[in-house]
This record gives structure tokens, C-alpha cells and sequence, in this order.
């Protein structure tokens, strides 16, 4: 897998942004399921893998739509951060099928940033 780097976050919003953490959790989720998404398509069971890379396109998309919503500071925080979470937690399990490391952490990945969309949507 490649090395990725952690570039601090900035906000521009007065006293930073209180969705930080969980916009980092997201950007984070989406860096590492394009880079398993491109590993997943090298991997000699492809087809196998039909299902997992799907669900790692839904789960990038999601989680860039929902770190954009943050950001802006939308009112349909909670609702995109709900289903944000159900999709991460749907990937994690897709990546738990396979042993590959890439595929681990992901999941790792995938259910770390469930868990701060669960708690930003509580918010």
C-alpha cells in the first residue's frame, strides 16, 4: 500500500471547525478506500472482489459528500453523517471477507470513521 501522509487540517471557519475530527475521519476513509479499491483490482480473484469494490466506491463517494457537507456546515449534518456510517460499516464488513492487508486496513479505516459519523450525528 502507499504511504500516506497526515497533512494538518486547517479551517478557515472562525475558532476552527467543530466537524474537524470527523471530516478528517472521512477524507482519511476516502484516501484509503480508492488506494484498496486500485489494490482490489490487481488482486488475481477480481471477480470475487465484485461486491467489496462497489462498496468501496460508494463508500469513497459518501464519505467525500459528507466531509463537504461539514464543511459548509450544511443542516443535513446528522442525515448524511447517519448514512455515511451504515455505508462505512457496510464496506469494513465487505473488506473483513478478504485477508489481504489492504483489505484490513480498510476496514480498520471504514469502521473508525463509522464511528465519528455516529458521533457527529448524535451532535
Amino acid at each position: 500500500m502507499q504511504a500516506t501522509m497526515d497533512i494538518p487540517a486547517v479551517s478557515l471557519m472562525p475558532k476552527g471547525n467543530p466537524h474537524q475530527t470527523c471530516i478528517d475521519a472521512c477524507m482519511k476513509c476516502v484516501q484509503i478506500c480508492e488506494e484498496c479499491f486500485n489494490m482490489c483490482l490487481q488482486e488475481a480473484d477480481v471477480k470475487a472482489r465484485t461486491s467489496c469494490i462497489k462498496t468501496l466506491q460508494d463508500c469513497a463517494e459518501i464519505c467525500s459528500t459528507a466531509a463537504c457537507f461539514m464543511s459548509r456546515d450544511s443542516g443535513s449534518i446528522k442525515e448524511i453523517c447517519n448514512i455515511c456510517a451504515t455505508i462505512c460499516e457496510k464496506c469494513a464488513t465487505e473488506c473483513d471477507m478478504f485477508k489481504d492487508q489492504h483489505c484490513k486496513t480498510c476496514a480498520d479505516t471504514c469502521r473508525q470513521c463509522a464511528t465519528e459519523c455516529r458521533n457527529m450525528a448524535k451532535m
